[in-house]
């Protein structure tokens, strides 16, 4: 099993009864319809933080704020964009 794979507890759409299902980070984010590169990076370091083995929990915390600075730059220079270029 991936290292990025989980069990997590749905429900059943029909009964509504709770379901285990295993799902990974990469279907999360297909699922939530995130599709910015430096977004996807971060919820897989929330996600998994200190607990991959190769960085603590603190780098990975770190690192979360780098990808959310790359989205945060990300999307102004697509609105400057639209606003000059419509």
């Amino acid at each position: 099993m991936s290292k990025y794979n989980r069990t997590i507890i749905g429900t059943s759409p029909e009964t509504m009864a709770p379901v285990a299902v295993v799902v990974d980070v990469y279907r999360v984010l297909d699922a939530f319809n995130v599709t910015d590169p430096a977004l996807q990076h971060l919820v897989k370091k929330a996600l998994c933080a200190g607990l991959r083995g190769h960085k603590d929990r603190a780098q990975d915390l770190d690192d979360i704020l780098v990808s959310a600075q790359k989205a945060l730059h990300l999307n102004a220079d697509k609105h400057e964009l639209e606003r000059n270029h419509g």
